[in-house]
This record gives C-alpha cells, sequence and structure tokens, in this order.
C-alpha cells in the first residue's frame, strides 16, 4: 500500500564521537584497510544495474587482515536475501503464472510485499550499526535498537530527574555530522527511513497485515510492481545519502591509516600508538611516554 513520505522536524541531537582501533582491519601491528564494507554503496549500484553484491568476507584469524565487524558479516548476508527478493518480485510481476488463481496471485502479493518491506528496514539498520561499530560509541547502546530507534531516541546516558525527560539524540545524525552531511539526511534520507519503518512496523513485522483483496491475477500483480517499487524506488534514493556517508568515512580512515604507518616507519612504536581519532581531523602524533629505566 503506497504512503505519502512523512515530513517531520528531527531534533535528536548530535554527539561528537572519535573512531576506535576497530575501525581498521589488521595484520598484526599493521593497518591493511577499514573494517567495514560500503554495503548501501554496493546495494544502490546493484539496484541501478551498476554493480554487484558481495559475499560475506572472510572473517579475521589471528589478526591475518580480516574483518571483524560482526555487522558486515551480517549485512551482506541480508544484501544478499534482499537481492534474491528483488529479483523474485521482479520476475513474479513480469511471469504469467499460468497456475495461480486469483486467490494465489493475492497471497503472493503480500508476501513478496512484506519481504521487499521487511528486509528494506534490515538492511537500513544494519548499515547503520556497522558504521557505529567503527567508533567509540559503545556497542550496548545501538545493538538493540531498531530503525526508528536509531534514527531518534532518549539519550541512554541521561536518567529522569524531578519527573523530567531525557534529550533526544540521533544515531543517524551523530554518524552523519562530522562529515556535514546531517542535514541531508535530516531532511530526506531520515524520512524514508522513517516511512520504511513505519510499514515494516504496521504491515510486515507484527500482528497487522493488509487485507486480502481478491480480484483478478493481472490486477494483484499490477499493485505489487506499483507498491515495491515506491518502496525501492525510495529505498535506492536512501541509499544515495548512505553511500556518501560510507565514502566519506573510508577516504577519512584511509588517510588517518596511511598518517599511522608512516608515523610508524618513523620509529613510533606499537605501545605509544594511543591516536585520539576524530574524524574529518588530520591525525597527530601521541604524545610518548616517558619510559622508567629499569
Amino acid at each position: 500500500m503506497t504512503q505519502e513520505l512523512p515530513k517531520r522536524d528531527w531534533h535528536g541531537a548530535h554527539h561528537p564521537w572519535a573512531y576506535r582501533p576497530h575501525c581498521f582491519r589488521w595484520k598484526g601491528s599493521n593497518i591493511v584497510g577499514a573494517n567495514f564494507l560500503p554495503l548501501a554503496t554496493e546495494m544502490r549500484a546493484w539496484l541501478t544495474q551498476k554493480g554487484f553484491l558481495s559475499l560475506p568476507p572472510e572473517s579475521d584469524k589471528g589478526g591475518q587482515s580480516g574483518y571483524s565487524n560482526p555487522y558486515t558479516f551480517s549485512g551482506a548476508t541480508l544484501g544478499l536475501i534482499l537481492g534474491r527478493i528483488v529479483n523474485l518480485w521482479h520476475e513474479y510481476t513480469n511471469s504469467e503464472s499460468i497456475n495461480h488463481n486469483e486467490v494465489d496471485a493475492e497471497v503472493e502479493r503480500l508476501r513478496i510485499y512484506n519481504e521487499v518491506v521487511l528486509y528494506a528496514a534490515r538492511f537500513c539498520e544494519v548499515v547503520i550499526k556497522q558504521l557505529l561499530y567503527c567508533t567509540q560509541v559503545p556497542e550496548k547502546q545501538y545493538q538493540r535498537m531498531a530503525l526508528g530507534a536509531l534514527l531518534e531516541s532518549p539519550c541512554p546516558s541521561c536518567k529522569k530527574e524531578n519527573g523530567k525527560q531525557p534529550h533526544s539524540i540521533s544515531m543517524v545524525g551523530t554518524l552523519a555530522h562530522p562529515f556535514d552531511l546531517c542535514l541531508e539526511f535530516e531532511h530526506c534520507a531520515m524520512d524514508h527511513m522513517a516511512l520504511v519503518n513505519t510499514q515494516r512496523n504496521t504491515e510486515a513485522a507484527h500482528s497487522n497485515i493488509q487485507m486480502l483483496n481478491i480480484r483478478t491475477v493481472a490486477e494483484s500483480k499490477a499493485q505489487l510492481f506499483k507498491d515495491c517499487d515506491d518502496v525501492l524506488s525510495g529505498f535506492t534514493h536512501m541509499l544515495s545519502h548512505f553511500e556518501k556517508l560510507e565514502q566519506a568515512m573510508l577516504d577519512d580512515l584511509v588517510q588517518k591509516g596511511q598518517a599511522i604507518m608512516l608515523l610508524k616507519l618513523n620509529g613510533l612504536s606499537a605501545e605509544d600508538c594511543n591516536f585520539n581519532l576524530v574524524p574529518m581531523h588530520a591525525v597527530e602524533a601521541p604524545q610518548i611516554r616517558q619510559r622508567v629505566a629499569p
């Protein structure tokens, strides 16, 4: 069922953050790359027939340059599942389905539409959490968050005092802020995510679902095509904003990784690599700790 894109003002605060060592993939003490895949970038390229979806990568085995970000593995898997569902939608709406009667077609419409909505929302969640994992934001603060809470939720660090409500924060806005992308997220991408989240919650994730509307097979398929096309068009546009965020973070980590490795080549020991890696700020050599003579 097509819904209008909700327009709202987002008031979640954007908290400052820094990267943690898990933002990099390591081979021993050497940085070999970022610890996340550009999932949104790849999904948008695939949906526009300009790229491919990655298989889940090799895991880190004893610090041998593999990925250790758990959301990278689940994100790549969810992307492949979503890809299968999109292909199923396209094939079904463009086939004759000789063996389907009116009831079959209507049930299939609801099944495919619900899976598109459900996995679009899940994919949004994992894209956000994969990037948050590279930051110093404690994982316990977002690990169990669904999409709506990632967009805006009460600050978990605040406690109610004298009946006052804790202020709101936005995990998405927090991620986007250092790269000057928070305004376009708040004015566009987050509205798309809110719509997908509403559709998931009201039609695809709980006890509610659209009613069967028995009509001809062709009419059921036509509605399925339009409804999923609406969802995926908005989803593809929303991914363009995430693509900017992923690419900005990747570029930032490449520069930081190169700067750290150069400092190490110039003699900085591993035990002195206590960097405060602030996004979009140059890497500064840490203060060397005084060694106590034995």
